[in-house]
């Protein structure tokens, strides 16, 4: 099966792909998080991605707005996280916005994710890498 992989590495990113996927079934197989881990403080929780082809309906939550959620541990540098939880999505168009938010524990308040931007700071994400299964990433009813 075919893989959509997504490299995030800010809070709210553009994301560009060599061609458009027509709806179809995704299925969220792996999240690997890299990690700043030089001393200090650390984030853990959860981080709450909104993608944007989503279309509304993929998750119900009291806590988010169908955003895909991955847990974040503490003080680990390289983390993986596999699933699978599959979804119909809206079609991948090739070029389309990711944000990523934090649920900060002491007001409860979705905020920025903690991505690592420029200089050293701990416990912040360097990037982080999701992959899809697909069915298909060619339309064949083009040909």
């Amino acid at each position: 099966m075919p893989i959509l992989h997504l490299r995030i590495s800010s809070n709210d990113q553009n994301i560009d792909l060599p061609k458009e996927l027509l709806a179809q079934k995704l299925t969220f197989i792996r999240a690997n998080i890299y990690k700043d881990t030089t001393a200090g403080a650390d984030y853990q929780g959860s981080v709450f991605i909104d993608l944007d082809f989503f279309n509304g309906f993929e998750v119900n939550s009291n806590l988010s707005d169908n955003f895909l959620i991955v847990p974040i541990k503490k003080a680990e540098e390289i983390q993986t996280y596999q699933f699978e939880q599959e979804f119909n999505a809206e079609a991948v168009k090739q070029s389309f916005n990711c944000k990523v938010f934090y649920n900060d524990p002491t007001t409860g308040a979705f905020i920025k994710a903690p991505f690592k931007e420029g200089t050293s700071v701990a416990g912040r994400i360097i990037h982080m890498d999701l992959f899809f299964q697909v069915a298909s990433l060619w339309d064949y009813t083009s040909y």
